[in-house]
């Protein structure tokens, strides 16, 4: 067959539809992610009926917008977890295998909707490798359980409004509708059956209520008392001519038996799988039993989408709030050194309480827009269990993955900054980390290693680790490669301590693995690792023990919109200096300074650190006399290397703003970007990895 790929599409759906739809279809795709690797070897019911719901809708939603292949694929899909939910196939690795292939391929075609070219995905052989996987033995499914009857609560004086109509003669009824499973719009089905009831009788309740049923809140299965002059056989008719109705149940209830509760009609034995089980059906199946109550659509109403976009704005117009504020600080000092000895102290203080106010309320602002663009990090380690699988299946090994912390949030900035860092890390404990299920015996562990992700937080950062139940980091390994890749002397690698050396993997280049793969062992990873993280003033750490595994550690800031840093003036200008990177900061007069080699370096903590310029490194070339006075030294930190900063003055620690340098300035090395200060001007946020990865060059001259 001719490949379609390169193909314009059409879809029927406009720009606002395609903003739903993309939205759907992420969503449901990053259930199916999170959860189809959850249900190898273990066929839980509530996350069977997850997925297949999962499923279900985005073949809805697909088929709705005339994505042929989309629909196609997923329905298939949905067979197979049919199976699986109705016990007739077990979710073994070649089911999930299946899936997961589906899956990818769900991913391409969804993209297809943006793009509007086919991208040649032949969804064909994947329904064929998914019909396949039906042929395996089916296990025993255990035998169903007639379910009890359901209990419908009626409120007090539900009837009252049709006193009359019931005196005149009419019956009340009760009433059990059940749509249809394969429906792919079952809310629309439930609110018609509702306008049904209405036009042959008066619904006096429905469950779940009226409100959510229009507000399209209905789902498979709806009830209802009504008062009609009509006969059973009547309603049952005029209620299944609506489309999709499967099954109507109708009896009639005397008026005075319609009060306090009403036993429903139970429900025909169905497979355990096909039970509603999971917590949302629950929750469901209690707002229909018990009567009305707050509908589930109103509660849901109370949250919003907001566009990124839009959030980014109001984190700016806080950013110049929170400027203006410090600036009004500055004018208030300001005035107070002016007028102290004036007569207007009434005046300062009006002025004083409404700064300090206004700085009250901008602190909140900001918090609560700082709040409003956090997301959990669950959204990032879900994604993680597909990961380790795939790495584990490629090594022939076996991992089982342990994620806490789920629940810990941090800016979304961030979070999308993480991910690739996480996934490097993920990817070497995998593949260097874990050993094959014959070296674990060997050594006495289990066949199945652990790799555990936890997150947490402290203070103003995020603590990411990742520890592993491995063979631990071989420094005996390292020490060689490094002699051998020349980044140091025979001598100096045998005599730099164990827990120096475990730090060497962030080296660039260098890796203890004895071939490359398609994995990992380039020696590229973990160097880009760390710049990353220092990039976003994070740092990483790694500590490992021979035979007992390693562990890896991220900080990060909770935000990269602010960020404290120490102030500090040079030849001039005003720089902000991470705090996360400065280790301390001392007058020139209390500073053990020495010449090496030429070179002004800094005796700090038993290490001697090179003296750096900080006008200079970041290409101040004006002429510079440092103060008379005295100057200062910032000693900063980037990984296990250090250097001593020579700056004019200490401005004090403070909370930034950080702008991005603009297309005027573009990158400049050593700058992370800018801030503006309280009197109006610019200040520079410096990038100290960048400086002192380069610290030898920069020395200061003795």
């Amino acid at each position: 067959m001719a490949s379609t790929k390169g193909r314009p599409l059409q879809f029927d759906l406009d720009d606002d539809d395609l903003k739903l739809f993309l939205e759907e279809a992420e969503e449901q795709i990053e259930l199916l992610d999170q959860s189809l690797v959850q249900l190898e070897g273990e066929p839980d019911p509530a996350l069977v009926q997850r997925i297949f719901r999962a499923a279900h809708t985005l073949k809805g939603s697909s088929a709705t917008i005339g994505h042929k292949k989309m629909a196609s694929l997923t329905h298939a899909m949905e067979t197979v977890l049919d199976a699986v939910r109705q016990g007739r196939r077990a979710p073994t690795s070649d089911v999930v295998d299946a899936l997961l292939a589906g899956l990818d391929a769900l991913r391409v075609l969804a993209n297809e909707v943006v793009t509007r070219v086919d991208s040649g995905v032949e969804t064909e052989r994947l329904e064929a490798d998914l019909m396949a996987v039906l042929d395996g033995e089916a296990p025993a499914a255990p035998p169903p359980e007639a379910s009890a009857a359901p209990v419908y609560q009626v409120p007090a004086g539900a009837l009252d409004p049709y006193r009359e109509d019931i005196e005149q003669g009419h019956g009340t009824y009760f009433v059990d509708v059940t749509i249809a499973d394969d429906c792919q719009l079952p809310s629309i089905r439930c609110y018609q059956v509702l306008q049904e009831m209405e036009s042959i009788s008066k619904a006096a309740v429905c469950w779940p209520d009226r409100e959510v049923i229009e507000s399209g809140g209905g789902e498979y299965r709806m009830a209802a008392l009504l008062v009609t002059h009509h006969t059973e056989e009547q309603i049952t008719s005029a209620l299944k001519a609506v489309s999709d109705v499967a099954d109507v149940r109708c009896r009639q209830v005397p008026a005075a038996e319609a009060t306090g509760s009403i036993e429903g009609f139970r429900d025909a034995p169905r497979p355990a799988f096909e039970q509603r089980s999971d917590a949302a059906a629950t929750q469901r199946d209690d707002a229909v039993l018990d009567g009305p109550r707050p509908a589930a659509g109103r509660k849901a109403s109370q949250s919003v989408r907001i566009d990124v976009e839009r959030l980014d704005g109001l984190m700016n117009l806080v950013g110049e709030l929170v400027i203006d504020r410090t600036r009004l600080q500055q004018v208030r000092e300001q005035l107070n050194s002016v007028l102290r000895d004036s007569n207007l102290s009434e005046l300062l203080d009006n002025f004083e309480e409404t700064t300090a106010h206004l700085a009250r309320v901008t602190d909140e602002l900001q918090d609560q827009i700082m709040r409003s663009r956090m997301l959990p990090v669950r959204s990032v380690l879900s994604r993680l269990p597909r990961l380790v699988r795939d790495v584990a299946v490629k090594c022939g090994k076996k991992v089982e993955l342990i994620t806490a912390g789920e629940e810990t949030e941090l800016d979304r900035s961030v979070i999308e900054e993480i991910s690739d860092p996480l996934v490097h890390i993920l990817r070497n404990a995998v593949d260097h980390g874990i050993e094959s299920p014959e070296e674990r015996r060997a050594a006495g562990k289990p066949e199945t290693g652990t790799i555990s992700v936890t997150a947490w937080n402290q203070e103003t950062y995020i603590y990411l680790s990742v520890r592993d139940d491995g063979r631990g980091i071989d420094t005996a390994a390292l020490r060689r490669k490094a002699v051998e890749k020349g980044l140091m002397t025979r001598e100096a690698a045998e005599a730099a301590p164990e827990d120096q050396v475990v730090q060497w993997i962030f080296m660039p280049g260098l890796s203890t693995a004895q071939q490359i793969t398609d994995v990992s062992g380039r020696g590229v990873g973990m160097d880009i690792v760390r710049t990353n993280i220092e990039r976003l003033n994070g740092q990483i750490t790694v500590s490992s023990t021979p035979g007992k595994g390693t562990e890896v550690i991220i900080q990060l800031p909770l935000t990269l919109a602010t960020t404290k840093a120490l102030m500090v003036s040079a030849n001039g200008t005003v720089y902000a200096i991470p705090l996360v990177s400065v280790t301390e900061a001392l007058a020139d007069r209390g500073a053990d300074v020495h010449t090496v080699g030429g070179r002004k370096m800094l005796r700090l903590r038993q290490r001697l650190l090179p003296m750096i310029d900080l006008a200079a490194a970041l290409g101040d070339h004006r002429p510079r006399v440092l103060p008379t006075d005295g100057y200062f030294v910032v000693a900063a930190r980037h990984g296990d290397r250090q250097a001593a900063f020579i700056v004019d003055r200490l401005l004090g620690e403070q909370d930034v703003v950080v702008k991005s340098l603009g297309d005027m300035l573009g990158a400049r090395r050593g700058l992370t970007g800018a801030t503006i200060l309280g009197d109006g001007t610019l200040g520079l946020i410096v990038d100290i990895a960048s400086l002192v990865n380069e610290q030898a060059a920069m020395a200061v001259p003795a």
